[in-house]
């Protein structure tokens, strides 16, 4: 399989916060929607998006703002939920791998970033 990232990625454990909104992504207004808020774990990054282990159940194709802090860094990136899944009971190989942050949420979110961050493998 050829690999169709942009950019390595990381595994790492970084605790974050995101807003995201509901519904469906071409009839959001943003400009009177109040975003809903979630927590999660992001266990792989690269500069380009992160999957993050979260209990939220977010649909895909909707944009969320994803804050996180690595070492004295703190970001805030604008993003899109490209993929989401159930952990449990769920034998693709992305929820096999990251099964074992179970503790933190029972599902995972994809998100793309809109701009690429500044991250290299030094910084986790």
């Amino acid at each position: 399989m050829t690999e169709k990232r942009r950019f390595p990625r990381y595994s790492c454990k970084v605790k974050s916060k995101f807003n995201f909104y509901e519904g469906t992504p071409d009839e959001i207004d943003f400009e009177i929607t109040v975003p809903s808020k979630g927590k999660g774990v992001i266990c792989d990054i690269s500069k380009g998006g992160a999957l993050l282990i979260t209990s939220e159940r977010v649909g895909v194709g909707v944009p969320a703002l994803v804050n996180f802090k690595i070492k004295r860094n703190k970001y805030a990136v604008h993003a899109s939920i490209v993929r989401t899944g159930l952990l449990k009971h769920n034998p693709t190989e992305v929820a096999q791998r990251m099964a074992k942050f179970i503790s933190f949420g029972d599902s995972y979110m994809a998100v793309e970033f809109k701009e690429p961050i500044e991250l290299s493998p030094d910084d986790l």
